[in-house]
């Protein structure tokens, strides 16, 4: 997922008419900058360098999207308040985590783009190769057109989806526990992620 994200974070919002993979395609330069600038690299630097990061992958990804597919038929059972702060909060969780990885893990890697396919004209999947230590690592990105704008739902890493793996998890954890109870859950771990990124 930190190789998804690799190629997610690099990615500016799309501007009205814009195809999906040139929307990919304009944003290397500027998260090769963030992740590749000298002073944003310095250990007391993370900090503001993560949230340059964070930016860009808030304006592109559909958190509410995704967030609606995690929880799939448990989706009804949220109110509207509380799927409004569960997006809020995984996304935050989302990002704390692969974020904090990346600028670990990070090591002038490359992205090499294959092509898109559309499914519907609002919906398309980006294929892309991840040069990573060596490897290149399949990636595919699941995107869909709101009021002329691309956003990212789902990021799918040598076949392993985000969207699948939580929601794996999620529906474990909601037999057993209230919406509630999984957004408190998930605050914590955002505190967790936060003391393990320092």
């Amino acid at each position: 997922m930190v190789i998804g994200l690799f190629t997610l974070m690099m990615v500016p919002s799309s501007a009205f008419g814009e195809q999906p993979i040139e929307a990919l395609q304009k944003g290397v330069d500027e998260g090769l900058r963030i992740l590749q600038d000298p002073e944003l690299k310095a250990a007391d630097r993370k900090d503001a360098q993560q949230e340059e990061l964070w930016l860009i992958v808030q304006r592109l990804f559909d958190f509410q999207e995704f967030s609606r597919r995690v929880l799939a038929s448990n989706w009804k059972n949220f109110t509207p308040a509380e799927r409004e702060e569960f997006a809020g909060v995984f996304a935050e969780f989302f990002g704390k985590l692969y974020l904090g990885q990346l600028q670990e893990k990070y090591k002038e890697e490359t992205v090499v783009y294959v092509g898109q396919e559309f499914k519907t004209p609002n919906r398309a999947v980006v294929n892309v190769r991840v040069l990573w230590e060596g490897s290149e690592i399949p990636v595919d990105l699941r995107m869909l057109k709101r009021e002329g704008v691309w956003k990212v739902y789902d990021i799918q890493v040598e076949g392993i989806s985000a969207v699948r793996n939580y929601r794996a998890q999620f529906k474990c954890i909601l037999k057993k526990e209230t919406p509630a109870h999984v957004i408190a859950k998930l605050k914590q771990r955002i505190e967790h992620c936060k003391i393990c990124n320092r």
